[in-house]
């Protein structure tokens, strides 16, 4: 990765805050501690995820009981908790970009995706790890569910997520406020990227969405995650359940509500706790919470600068630097 930027705290203090390397290596420009770095999939837990378990929405209904715009779809079956747990049984990705453009088009897209069969949905009253009676099939994490729960979200709230993103935690959805860390050279824009959403849907989409789109300094990101730790973000009882074993997947891939559960991906390195939890961001983002332990690392990198390649060397340091810091803090 050309420029990293790694936060240690505790549900009180920051512990450690440092930066290194080049925020863009085609200009030579070194990472500064005030950079803006684009969050990928960080977007979903930090933004989308707070404004569904704090707001009015059912977790556990079919999305079609109480949302007109999902009634009479495949997807109107399923809950917000599906979506959440990526146990709805829609698919990874799909390249919309490459033949739609405009936030409403992609959306409405998003809603008449074909589930995979032999999936099971969670029924009415479901909880962690309930399912409708139905074969159950492994868990398949997906943007596009996030890509439904954010216009579920600004449906019912009627406010953008951008407005809800500065509201809460002063991230930035979109485009960046001031000097960014680079990503990729994007083939289908043909530039550079700086500033501006790496992910292709989220940039088919006016930039922001559900699934991708937020801009965060690593402060702005070490003081959201360290909310989620602190358990100050949502109620008791929604932190419990965020953290709570939704979905299983390949590989023992375990889901809670927006967040990764050990052991899944290694995102916790090989020091992960039981009751670890985090997520991570295709640029070369990671947030990793240990509630047990009483601390938790963020890590934003512009890994995939200037083009993406084998994640492998970028893992294997996270997993080394995890340990460093487990090694100190337990």
């Amino acid at each position: 990765m050309p420029g990293v930027a790694v936060s240690v705290f505790d549900r009180r203090d920051v512990l450690f805050e440092g930066v290194h390397g080049h925020a863009d290596r085609t200009t030579g420009r070194a990472v500064a501690a005030a950079d803006w770095w684009d969050l990928a999939s960080l977007t979903k837990v930090l933004v989308t995820l707070p404004e569904v378990l704090d707001g009015p929405i059912p977790l556990t209904r079919p999305l079609g009981d109480h949302w007109d715009r999902a009634a009479g779809l495949p997807v109107g079956a399923v809950s917000a908790a599906d979506l959440l747990s990526h146990r709805a049984g829609l698919p990874a990705t799909v390249r919309f970009f490459e033949t739609m453009s405009g936030y409403d088009t992609i959306v409405d897209a998003a809603l008449r995706t074909p589930l995979y069969s032999g999936l099971g949905f969670s029924a009415p009253s479901g909880g962690p790890g309930a399912g409708s009676g139905t074969a159950p099939g492994p868990a398949v994490y997906s943007d596009l569910g996030f890509i439904i729960l954010g216009a579920l979200v600004e449906d019912v709230t009627g406010s953008r997520l951008s407005e809800l993103a500065r509201r809460r935690t002063g991230l930035a959805m979109g485009r960046a406020p001031g000097p960014a860390a680079a990503t990729e050279f994007c083939p289908w824009r043909g530039r550079m990227i700086a500033g501006e959403v790496h992910d292709e849907n989220a940039a088919a989409m006016g930039g922001a969405a559900g699934h991708a789109g937020g801009f965060g300094t690593l402060g702005m990101v070490t003081a959201a995650a360290q909310a989620w730790l602190a358990e100050r973000v949502v109620s008791p009882q929604a932190h419990r359940s965020a953290r709570a074993c939704w979905s299983t997947g390949a590989g023992g891939a375990r889901y809670g509500l927006g967040w990764w559960l050990t052991p899944t991906r290694g995102l916790g390195g090989t020091v992960a706790g039981a009751d670890g939890y985090g997520c991570s961001g295709f640029v070369g983002n990671r947030i990793w919470l240990e509630p047990t332990y009483g601390y938790g690392v963020v890590i934003l990198s512009n890994r995939i600068h200037p083009v993406r390649g084998d994640r492998a060397p970028f893992a294997a340091w996270c997993d080394r630097l995890l340990a460093v810091v487990a090694a100190e803090l337990r």
